[in-house]
């Protein structure tokens, strides 16, 4: 979770519990409803934030295996055949195939690729290999090297495309929390503004910490216009609140 959406995060936190601790509904009819709401879209930033953070960790140790993957296929499977192709005199008809070793550097499906064409060719020449020392079943253990290098790496892809899902969701839920502190702001103040104490308590939870750079200051964060219910033409709410641009 980036610093933006863990700061909205604490910072809706604040702001509901101040109206737990402050107990205005007598004051604002609307009030238990908006509170509830920010209670919801702050459970699931919340329960986004934890399943993001899942999905990096599986996406990390993912990442780790496919690098043993690789590693097991390009030197335990495709270097000794390699190795003793160059001692051979084979006959390949399809010239695209070449027992040649990927760049260790090579991409993922680049090795994969590699393998899949050696596979093909040792359907042919593989008693050659046997005849020389490799185990009978060494063509299906490429193969089947090569296929467990390939599921890890779509494994991988379908955990970074549910992070993309799972950051987005957690980008709308904290756009949302914004949104209804902005119109609970609104409502808020005109009752509270004759009590320094307790508008002095709203100002400071109302206050968001910028990012480091950013000379200290605190100020709560832009969100497009929003409202509490349907707008009139004048701008104002079902509620009869003005909603701040």
């Amino acid at each position: 979770m980036d610093w933006r959406k863990a700061q909205v995060m604490q910072w809706g936190r604040r702001i509901r519990d101040f109206l737990f601790g402050y107990d205005l509904k007598s004051n604002i009819a609307e009030l238990p409803t908006l509170r509830q709401e920010l209670d919801d879209a702050l459970e699931q930033l919340t329960s986004g934030a934890a399943a993001q953070d899942a999905i990096t960790r599986q996406a990390r140790v993912q990442t780790t295996e496919i690098k043993r993957l690789r590693q097991t296929l390009r030197d335990k499977h495709l270097k000794p055949i390699v190795r003793m192709s160059r001692t051979m005199t084979l006959e390949i008809t399809d010239p695209e195939i070449t027992f040649a070793l990927p760049h260790p550097k090579a991409v993922s499906e680049r090795l994969a690729t590699a393998a899949d064409g050696m596979v093909t060719a040792l359907k042919t020449v593989g008693p050659q290999f046997i005849a020389r020392g490799f185990a009978p079943n060494f063509v299906e253990q490429v193969s089947t090297a090569t296929k467990s290098l390939r599921d890890a790496i779509d494994q991988r892809a379908a955990h970074v495309s549910r992070r993309i899902g799972t950051t987005a969701a957690m980008e709308r839920d904290a756009t949302r929390v914004v949104q209804l502190v902005r119109v609970i702001d609104t409502l808020v103040r005109p009752v509270i503004e004759r009590d320094p104490e307790v508008l002095a308590a709203w100002e400071n939870v109302m206050a968001l910490p910028q990012p480091r750079g950013a000379g200290g200051a605190v100020a709560a964060p832009p969100v497009p216009t929003v409202t509490a219910g349907p707008v009139t033409p004048s701008g104002e709410t079902a509620h009869g609140q003005q909603v701040a641009a």
